[in-house]
């Protein structure tokens, strides 16, 4: 996936979101208001059920962003609001957040909880020094003081430090938590500069349902995606089967001598084959929807489209993939020296895939299961008939 479309999806766009959300919040002052005293006790709900869900599926960071920002919210609520120096719990949510950022998900129940409880420490003490050596600096002529000081005595820097790891890191590792955690950043960074733009109660409901709809996301991907290849699993091809009309084309491709391929060059290398194809797969023409079957199988489906009409696309990314050679890369290379490299160097070994592919109709005279089952009749004609082509 290119950069620009990483950036957009898994970066700008939960914030675009979120910034509308709170447009259209703001435009409604006089409605949310009336209902903030319930709103009051929501964010305890949500933020503990969003803990405890992504403590079932093991999305540790989440997990531990929604109990600390559930500990911020009571003592916010609870506790004067003297005894906290703004500053530093603005820095420390701060550094904690881009501290989960950066980290890998890990199980809770397990030694790496001792990990996180090092690192929250360690970004609190940050924080605390900061503040500190800051207040220490502001007590000078603020006049005499270099400017690259006074952008230190402020939290602009950290901050912006911050702000820009967050960004580089979840465009990098484009991901449903890591989009939530740039969220997190935005609502915190939010409710510290517009502290009175909009309730904390409000802005911490819609974080922890953002948490959520990111849980729901990655439980969808799990059960309905591929996840070598990217592509819709067999699941999500069984579930599309009930939806299906009475009228398409059902396509059943497959790799010619996969198992040979594999045991010649490794199964690395036969999943860099299987990713190959699918992505090649994925950009049929005529609006065909591709599945990973299983192994080196694939299905396409076509809605609403005669067997004659798929043939020439069917054709067209047989070929296309027929013409494709395929590098190999040499994973020696790396443990050699490069002045060995230049004296021995040798060009990297090309292949070459074909697929078969068979093809069957439906016109609501049988099921799906049959229309999949003489699909597969086709690719074995196709496979019999010397391969390498479509056969219906």
């Amino acid at each position: 996936m290119p950069v620009l479309e990483r950036s957009l999806r898994y970066l700008f766009a939960p914030i675009v979101l979120a910034f509308i959300g709170i447009t259209m919040i703001q435009q409604l002052t006089v409605t949310w208001q009336e209902w903030l005293p319930k709103f009051d006790e929501l964010p305890y709900y949500l933020l503990t059920l969003s803990a405890v869900l992504a403590l079932q599926f093991n999305c540790g960071r989440i997990s531990y962003l929604s109990i600390l920002l559930l500990i911020y919210y009571y003592l916010s609520q609870s506790a004067p609001p003297a005894i906290f120096d703004q500053d530093q719990i603005f820095l420390a949510g701060t550094l904690i957040i881009t501290f989960f950022a950066v980290s890998k998900d890990r199980s809770p129940f397990s030694i790496h909880i001792f990990k996180v409880l090092l690192g929250v420490s360690l970004c609190f003490a940050i924080a605390f020094a900061w503040k500190t050596g800051a207040s220490g600096l502001a007590s000078f002529n603020i006049n005499q003081l270099p400017s690259t000081l006074n952008l230190i005595a402020s939290l602009y820097l950290p901050v912006g430090i911050s702000c820009i790891v967050i960004s580089i890191y979840t465009v990098w590792h484009a991901t449903g938590t890591n989009s939530s955690i740039a969220l997190t950043q935005f609502i915190w960074l939010f409710h510290f500069y517009l502290p009175n733009e909009l309730s904390l109660a409000i802005l911490l409901s819609m974080l922890a349902a953002a948490y959520l709809f990111s849980m729901l996301f990655a439980l969808y991907a799990l059960a309905y995606k591929d996840e070598l290849t990217g592509l819709a699993s067999r699941r999500a091809l069984n579930t599309m089967a009930l939806s299906l009309n009475n009228h398409y084309s059902l396509a059943m491709v497959d790799i010619d001598h996969f198992k040979r391929f594999n045991d010649t060059y490794g199964h690395d290398v036969g999943d860099q084959v299987l990713r190959l194809v699918a992505k090649k797969l994925s950009k049929v023409k005529g609006g065909g929807q591709v599945f990973r079957y299983g192994g080196e199988e694939f299905t396409i489906v076509f809605e609403n489209k005669d067997i004659e009409l798929v043939l020439p696309y069917l054709e067209e990314i047989r070929q296309k993939i027929d013409h494709y050679d395929i590098v190999l890369r040499n994973e020696g290379r790396k443990l050699t020296s490069k002045s060995d490299r230049e004296t021995t160097h040798k060009p990297n070994p090309k292949v070459n895939i074909t697929i078969s592919i068979g093809v069957a109709e439906q016109h609501g005279e049988t099921s799906f299961e049959n229309t999949l089952k003489r699909a597969d009749e086709a690719l074995y004609k196709a496979k019999n008939n010397g391969r390498n082509c479509v056969f219906a």
